[in-house]
């Protein structure tokens, strides 16, 4: 077995499983690099030394973690894969090709900038984060390609140097069977193509770590067929408590590897329905456009500032975005709504990560304008439109409400829904609008 063995975290939405699995990964490479700076240890800039491969559902949620990560680990550590590339070219510095080169020290004030000459080593990627079909298409193509972005030899050297392979949201990963007898034939999903390949080429050493708020047997199945496991063999079901001693007397009974409880929606979290005329989509949409202006005009959030509401219009709904947000805009909403995913796009990769830094950071959406806005009178809060296809394991930071328009397909959709607020000790509320039979 491997020196630190595979786990399985499950917690509720908010508590920080994102931090769980970088803090770990980015103090080794902290380590790597200060036993390197004195004459010993590691090349902290050789692959071959172990890579971190982090796969997401979606690019949004990759773009988010890359921009945690960035934050956390050694200056030039961390890649974000946006779309399928060739990953070699992550090593490759087009100024000088094959040499280390090093960027200035940036400092906000010009003034303390004078006189300095303090040079900090930039090192090479050792961190790989992005989309599991982004990076899945990088290494083995789509099946329309005439090659793959990543040549053969080099994919199976990248792969083979994995050291920590990290699927967050692994349920929506993985294709997870309701029951043992359930014969439907289903194709392979990228994140499991990937992980069996990870697992064959580096001979069962690399350290796999899955997380995600909900967590049941058919996943633990799922995650050990995809690792060439026996069922009993899944890697160790850690879980959340509200003391250390709880979770370390949990760790110490190696007889109970999982333990049979059901992470919840956080306490923080006060949840709503409200029943209406959902005979079509418009009446839908009408009833959703009334509740967003009831709550944008209401008391103020926690911090004094105005309400940030995200709305979230499930599969079951049968509601296009595109209508949705054309027919909000309709109603005269203010602020007007705008697309999640357009509020999170950006050009360039490193401009991509800031705009999920400011999004999921202090600040919130408006970034550091923030304070002067509230100053000025113009902070307005935000009212956000997306699909529940997109927003799970998303951070925005701050929301007060979210608004959700139809059933979810289940209570795990519903939990990572309404996970976005009361989020880390915050209180937030939940609306949910379905029709009368949906209710009943």
């Amino acid at each position: 077995s491997p020196p630190n063995p595979s786990a399985l975290l499950h917690a509720s939405t908010g508590s920080g499983k994102t931090l769980s699995f970088l803090l770990p990964i980015t103090e080794t490479l902290w380590r790597e690099v200060e036993a390197s700076s004195n004459n010993g240890g590691l090349d902290p800039n050789d692959m071959d030394n172990g890579m971190a491969l982090i796969l997401l559902p979606t690019r949004e949620l990759a773009a988010q973690v890359a921009g945690v990560a960035t934050v956390l680990a050694p200056p030039g550590m961390v890649a974000l894969v946006p779309r399928p590339m060739d990953l070699m070219s992550c090593w490759k510095d087009t100024r000088d090709p094959g040499v280390d080169f090093e960027y200035e020290q940036e400092n906000d004030d010009a003034e303390e900038n004078e006189g300095l000459n303090d040079k900090e080593r930039k090192y090479m990627p050792r961190v790989l984060i992005g989309s599991a079909k982004s990076i899945s298409i990088s290494f083995f193509g789509d099946g329309k390609m005439p090659g793959t972005p990543t040549t053969k030899p080099e994919g199976k050297r990248l792969l083979g140097s994995v050291r920590w392979l990290v699927m967050d949201e692994v349920d929506r990963l993985l294709n997870i069977k309701k029951s043992r007898t359930d014969k439907k034939n289903r194709h392979e999903k990228p994140a499991a193509i990937l992980a069996a390949a990870t697992a064959r080429l580096t001979m069962g050493r690399v350290q796999v770590i899955a997380a995600s708020a909900t967590v049941g047997r058919p996943l633990r199945r799922e995650l050990s067929r995809v690792l060439g496991l026996h069922s009993s063999e899944c890697p160790e079901t850690l879980r959340g408590a509200e003391d250390s001693v709880n979770l370390e007397m949990r760790m110490s009974n190696s007889d109970e590897k999982h333990i049979g409880r059901a992470v919840r929606i956080p306490d923080t979290v006060r949840n709503y329905v409200l029943p209406v005329d959902g005979s079509t989509s418009g009446s839908l949409i009408t009833s959703a456009a009334f509740a967003a202006k009831s709550i944008l005009h209401s008391t103020e959030s926690e911090d004094g500032s105005a309400k940030r509401v995200l709305m979230v219009f499930t599969r079951g709904s049968d509601i296009k975005l595109h209508n949705a947000l054309g027919a909000l805009r309709h109603f005269g909403i203010r602020p007007e709504p705008k697309s999640l995913l357009d509020a999170l796009e950006a050009d360039g990769t490193d401009r991509l990560m800031e705009v999920h830094r400011k999004v999921s950071g202090v600040t919130g959406v408006g970034g550091s304008k923030k304070a002067k806005m509230k100053e000025n009178g113009d902070d307005e809060g935000y009212l956000l439109v997306t699909h529940e296809d997109n927003v799970r394991g998303l951070h925005l930071d701050g929301l007060d409400v979210v608004i959700v328009v139809g059933r979810p397909a289940g209570p795990d959709e519903y939990t990572h829904i309404a996970g976005r607020t009361g989020r880390a000790g915050r209180h937030g509320s939940v609306l949910n609008i379905v029709s009368f039979e949906q209710a009943a």
